[in-house]
């Protein structure tokens, strides 16, 4: 028996869970109202807020017995307070976010590549698992939307550090080898002490920087894990460097590209060129901020990191637009 489903959020997203879902048994709606199911994924928790309780919001589309799952990256207390809104206004929700094993891969979003941890209040969870069985190869509960977002967090914050960490290898590789004699340089390279940087080293050597996992979903993860160490008043350097290498792709137009092209900023201009990247956009903002009033202030002139990532990771959706 077909059951309806609507999405709502990333369109991206959509487009790789689509086929699968149809496969399973659920047909897509465009109305939330028609909907037994109701799916959610958003790069901005501002968007997401908007979503469920702006003026037109979610909450007051959905049918009664609607079940909502939700797979974006947000803070565990965002999570908290979403679901208990949610289940106050009379619907079921499950927090589901998306894991994403090798981050590097073609099909990145492909079933057998993804899993999530889900948290679902008076049995929503058991509920949704036919859709969470269409949607990842498995799905493991957590005891509170919180504690799903910061299992989910925890692999953020691992893997983040494990690509950066490749990038960096085949950098210092690559300009080792340039300034040293052909007999000393040899064969050598980097070699892979984890996975996610066994990925990384393959990606790169083949040149394959585009990926259903995106730079601008990568960003959402970081900026998470980023604003939930704020809500606790502790500072993650490794999180905040790496988001900062990632938003410097995304600024000269890679936003839509894989984390393998992370590479590419350590690259030539000519490297980037060949793959769509302006350094000349990198350029004008960076200037801009050096050279404004508040030039002086951290984060390129925000009063703190809360405004900073509001201003610059709230409008990410500038960044997907070349």
């Amino acid at each position: 028996m077909m059951q309806a489903y609507a999405f709502f959020g990333n369109q991206h997203v959509l487009g790789c869970v689509e086929d699968r879902l149809a496969e399973a048994g659920f047909m897509r709606t465009d109305a939330a109202e028609a909907a037994a199911w109701v799916i959610t994924y958003c790069t901005s928790m501002t968007e997401l807020e908007d979503l469920y309780f702006g003026d037109d919001g979610l909450l007051g589309k959905l049918a009664a017995d609607a079940l909502v799952v939700d797979l974006s990256p947000v803070t565990p207390n965002f999570a908290a307070e979403m679901n208990a809104i949610t289940t106050v206004s009379g619907h079921a929700m499950v927090t589901a976010p998306l894991v994403v094993h090798d981050k590097v891969a073609i099909d990145a979003l492909a079933r057998e590549n993804l899993s999530c941890f889900c948290f679902g209040e008076d049995g929503a969870a058991k509920r949704a698992q036919p859709l969470l069985d269409a949607l990842f190869s498995s799905a493991e509960e957590a005891g509170s939307a919180g504690a799903a977002q910061l299992s989910r967090m925890a692999i953020t914050i691992q893997d983040s550090a494990e690509i950066v960490s490749a990038v960096e290898c085949l950098a210092l590789f690559k300009s080792a080898k340039a300034s040293m004699s052909i007999a000393d340089a040899g064969g050598a390279e980097p070699e892979a002490c984890a996975p996610e940087v066994e990925f990384m080293l393959e990606a790169v050597s083949q040149k394959r920087f585009n990926g259903t996992y995106t730079i601008e979903m990568m960003m959402a993860e970081l900026s998470s894990v980023m604003m939930a160490a704020d809500d606790y008043e502790l500072i993650l350097p490794q999180v905040e460097s790496a988001f900062h290498l990632l938003e410097l792709l995304a600024v000269i137009g890679g936003a839509s590209k894989s984390p393998a092209a992370l590479s590419l900023v350590f690259g030539s201009d000519h490297d980037g060129d060949a793959y769509g990247l302006d350094w000349s956009r990198a350029d004008a903002l960076y200037a801009e901020a050096a050279d404004g009033p508040d030039a002086d202030q951290g984060c390129a002139g925000y009063d703190d990191e809360d405004d900073y990532l509001d201003g610059m990771f709230g409008a990410s959706s500038g960044f997907s637009a070349n």
